[in-house]
Formats: structure tokens, C-alpha cells, sequence
């Protein structure tokens, strides 16, 4: 066609973890690169993270290498069986070069985020003593100089991973220099990424939202990109990348496509499925629509974000001792301290008379948590809001919440019992090496990191719901992130990676940067093989 207002030899759309990887891989590959974004500023989901990239097999573990042999046989253990076995292998053992690859043509340096275990390190294969799990070093900002402002962030209160101090340090995202402008966690990850495309003259396009995929009939031809008032289609030589996140924010597909209950989304609110809409219009094939990056979440009355209700991560607080969730009937249904994806299946269990019998929940705590460790936020000495439903005894509690009380009084006595032996007979709680990494740390041994009974009153609760940090599901690529068309072939032109295609790892979450991880590899795929013509090896 001859009507178009631009080209360039690769077009990425998004400008997270994903799109930034796609964007450096086609670039330094020889392509001319452009990459747009719907938001005005950049770095997507990724950028409000931990910033932590899960790669399960490479030689920069202390103990020593990490080997594909192990990780397929851990991700196989916990897949249920929805797992692509090549996209996955294929993710695996390109992990360890996209890592290489990353730094020398950017300025992010990774190192092993020490002793994070892997999220289900019991399994076959798994890590107790982590290694897996990758952070980017401290980003000095001010090396981006116009770009230093505009990088996507939440409000310092809180972070879809609830990065508090003592997070940070969990997840040994924190600053040694006292000089320069530092960055941590996701934003450290995307400036690296972005530094390293604005030193090969690529500056990202904000506040540019794809509308439409162009086609002719060999394929996907370019674009068109709304940006403000104006209007413009631009050609693509090569391909188009689709790294624009999920839909987690666009109510009508997440009541048509995810498996149960998702009450409210952590990321951003710009994820509403553009990319899902113009790859599906092109016939593309769809896998893992039903799953999402779960997490329970807590809604504060009235907290809002750019105008929508926001949800906040839930991770310390149901982990540490003196805390437990409930149901209506007051009865537990989940190992609270365990990881926060696999929760998705209690809560989402459907009674055939009382419908999702375990939503609604509440964290139910007493004094002696609120005093030891806050919550939330509220610091142990503060003043005790209005939504934590502070009550003098258990039938005051089930008053203002509607939780049987009967029910919550037999659960609390059994709780009690248990913990004075350090266990949880009936969800396990305190025996995997991963429930205790987020408990307390004087507590010596794990169990006793995340037990303590609940029994000082006054007692409180807040409600806890299911949630998500984005969705998983999307079009089906191949191993080099070609879209496939419901045919079986690749449409021709156009790629996708992180959470704009069909999750690699079906159900599976590996570890701590199990979302990061599988997106910049597929987006470093994408982008040598859209600049190239050929398959990365």
C-alpha cells in the first residue's frame, strides 16, 4: 500500500519487560526499531514489580549450575498437565543466553537474589535455597536524562508487591550509595533496558495506543496507532511485536475468559486486551485464556488509583505468626503463608449450594500481630481504621463481618493447639521452605516463622479477596513468539511475548520473577527473529 505515514522495519508495541527485551534483540539485530506505548510513560506492569527475573537453569548460582535437566522435571511436577513441553523447554534454555545478551547491549547487570526459594521448592527438581530468582542491580537515574521522570510508578504507599522496607529487603532490592539517583526493583530493570535503547537512538513513543493491525493477504503489514488527536498507520517491513500485557483491566473478558472469581487487578489499569483484540481479528489461535497471575488482594474503602478502585498484594501479613483467613463459616481453606498464584484454587472453589464458598474471606488477627508487625501499612502503634473491624471478642467479630462465630471460635481452638507443636495438619503451613521466607525472621526455625496462635484479644479482619497481577492467557505462538492463526500456521508479521501471548507455563509458577523471566525471554526470541528472518537457536 502507498497510504501509509511511516515505516520501519519492526514495530513493538508495549513498552514493558517484554517489548523493551523484543525492542533491544531486533535492534542490535540490525532492524530499525520503534517502539509505542498506550501509557505516558514506560515500563508497563513490569516497572511497578519487584523487578525479580526467574531464570531456572544457568551458572551464576553459588552452589553452582542450575541445570535445564532440573527445571523441566520441577515446572512438569507442578503443570498439571497445561504446559506446552517445547515453548517451556525452549523458555528453559534460552534463559541463560537472553541474560547474556541483555547485558553486554544494556546497562542492567543481574545477580542471584540469595536463598529466594523457588515457590514450590518440595517438588522434584525444585530450590529450597533458591538461586533461581534474579534481581538488576541499582540503576543510577539520572543516567536517563529526559527519561529519568518517566517511568511507571504507584504511589510510595504501596506496589502490586507491597514493596514496604522490609519487602525490599527480602527481595534484596535496596541501595548502597548514598550518591546518585537510584532505582530498585522494576524500575531498575526497565532503565537498564531503556538506557540501553536510548543509547541506539530509539526513544519510545508514549501516549500512542494501537488501534488496528494492518494485513494484505501475505500477512500482517503495520499498524494503526491513535496518539492523542491524530490518527496514522505505520508500515512494519518486517513484523509487529505484541507486548501490550493482558486484559486483567477489561471487565468483559475477564467474566468471559478466566476460570473463576478475579476481584480486582494489581497492575496498572492499562492492560485491557488491545493486543488479545487486534491479534484474535487476524484469526489467532488462543491458549491458557482461563489463567491469570494470581494474588490475594485487599481493597481499602475508597483508595483509588487514576480514577479505579485499587487493590493492594497481601503477602507479610498473611504469612507472619498470629494471622489466619477464613471463610463465612469461619473456617480456614488454605495455607495462607504458601504462594500467592496456587490460592486462586481455594478461593475459587464452587459449592453447589452456596456458590464460592471461601468468597468472601477475611484475615482474622489479634493484638498481638497488629502490635508486633502493623498491618497493611498501620504501623503497630497507630491508629486502628475503621475497616480492620476491631472487635472485643469473636462474637462482636462475626457482627461486623458476617463470619459464623461458632464456626471462627472451633477453628481458633484447633489453630491454637496445633501451633504450640509448630504444625498445621490440615494445609501444611510452616513445612515448605517458602512459607516461612516471608514470616518472621527471629523465629528459629520455619514453622515457628509463620505459627503463632490467636488468642489476645482484641481481634480484627479485614477482607481478602482473589486477584490478579495480570492475566496469562493470549494468542498461541511458537518457540521464536510467531503468533499462530487457529490453522495451525504463523501469521505471517506478527509476534508476541509476556503476557500478550499464551503463557508458556500453563498453570506453573516457578519462582519469584516466574512472570519477567518467561516475558523477556520470548520478547528477546521475538526480536531476533523479527529482525532476522530466522529462528534464535
Amino acid at each position: 500500500m502507498s497510504d501509509w505515514d511511516h515505516e520501519v522495519d519492526v514495530v513493538v508495541l508495549g513498552s514493558g519487560g517484554a517489548g523493551l527485551t523484543a525492542a533491544l534483540a531486533a535492534a542490535v539485530h540490525g532492524a530499525s526499531v520503534e517502539v509505542y506505548e498506550k501509557a505516558s510513560t514506560v515500563g508497563g506492569t513490569t516497572a511497578v514489580s519487584g523487578g525479580i527475573v526467574w531464570i531456572p537453569a544457568h551458572n551464576r548460582a553459588a552452589d553452582g549450575e542450575l541445570t535445564a535437566e532440573d527445571a523441566m522435571a520441577y515446572l512438569r511436577a507442578q503443570s498439571l498437565g497445561f504446559m506446552d513441553d517445547d515453548l517451556v523447554e525452549t523458555f528453559v534454555t534460552t534463559g541463560a543466553p537472553m541474560l547474556d545478551f541483555v547485558e553486554a547491549h544494556s546497562s542492567l547487570v543481574f545477580e542471584v537474589a540469595a536463598g529466594f526459594p523457588d515457590y514450590k521448592p518440595e517438588l522434584p527438581g525444585g530450590k529450597p535455597g533458591g538461586g533461581r530468582s534474579l534481581n538488576a542491580k541499582p540503576f543510577d537515574l539520572s543516567r536517563l536524562g529526559e527519561w529519568s521522570d518517566r517511568i511507571s510508578s504507584f504511589p510510595a504507599d504501596f506496589s502490586n508487591v507491597g514493596i514496604d522496607a522490609e519487602t525490599r529487603a527480602r527481595i534484596h532490592a535496596s541501595v548502597d550509595s548514598e550518591s546518585g539517583n537510584y532505582c530498585v526493583a522494576g524500575t531498575a530493570l526497565i532503565a537498564g533496558l531503556l538506557k540501553g535503547l536510548l543509547d541506539r537512538g530509539i526513544s519510545p513513543h508514549t501516549g500512542a495506543r494501537a488501534t488496528e493491525l494492518v494485513a494484505d493477504a501475505l500477512g500482517i503489514t503495520g499498524v494503526r496507532i491513535q496518539q492523542g488527536d491524530r490518527e496514522f498507520r505505520l508500515r512494519a517491513r518486517k513484523a509487529v511485536i505484541l507486548g501490550t500485557g493482558g486484559f486483567e483491566w477489561d471487565q468483559r473478558l475477564v467474566e468471559a475468559y478466566l476460570r473463576g472469581p478475579m476481584r480486582g487487578a494489581v497492575s496498572p489499569p492499562n492492560n485491557t486486551g488491545d493486543g488479545l483484540r487486534m491479534a484474535m481479528a487476524h484469526g489467532a489461535d488462543l491458549a491458557n485464556m482461563g489463567e491469570a497471575w494470581w494474588v490475594p488482594i485487599v481493597q481499602i474503602p475508597g483508595d483509588t488509583f487514576e480514577g479505579r478502585p485499587r487493590s493492594r498484594s497481601v503477602r507479610l501479613e498473611r504469612t507472619r505468626p498470629r494471622s489466619i483467613i477464613v471463610n463465612r463459616a469461619g473456617k480456614r481453606f488454605l495455607n495462607e503463608a504458601g504462594e500467592y498464584n496456587s490460592m486462586a484454587g481455594p478461593f475459587h472453589f464452587l459449592d453447589p449450594k452456596l456458590g464460592y464458598a471461601n468468597d468472601p474471606a477475611w484475615i482474622v488477627f489479634d493484638s498481638l500481630h497488629l502490635k508486633h508487625y502493623g498491618f497493611l501499612g498501620v504501623d503497630p502503634d497507630g491508629p486502628v481504621p475503621d475497616w480492620f473491624c476491631q472487635s472485643a471478642d469473636l462474637d462482636e467479630l462475626g457482627e461486623k463481618t458476617g463470619i459464623d462465630p461458632a464456626g471462627l471460635a472451633a477453628t481458633l481452638a484447633e489453630w491454637n493447639e496445633n501451633v504450640t507443636d509448630e504444625c498445621d495438619p490440615d494445609f501444611g503451613r510452616g513445612a515448605s521452605a517458602y512459607d516461612g521466607y516471608w514470616g518472621d525472621q527471629s523465629a528459629p526455625t520455619t514453622a515457628g516463622q509463620t505459627l503463632g496462635p490467636i488468642d489476645t484479644a482484641p481481634y480484627f479482619a479485614v477482607p481478602v479477596s482473589i486477584g490478579a497481577m495480570g492475566t496469562k492467557g493470549g494468542p498461541r505462538t511458537d518457540r521464536d513468539g510467531r503468533v499462530l492463526h487457529v490453522s495451525g500456521t504463523a501469521i505471517t508479521g506478527l509476534f508476541a511475548a509476556g503476557n500478550a501471548m499464551a503463557g508458556a507455563t500453563g498453570k506453573a509458577y516457578g519462582g519469584a520473577g516466574g512472570t519477567i523471566g518467561p516475558a523477556m525471554v520470548f520478547g528477546y526470541r521475538a526480536g531476533y527473529t523479527a529482525a532476522t528472518g530466522t529462528s534464535l537457536s
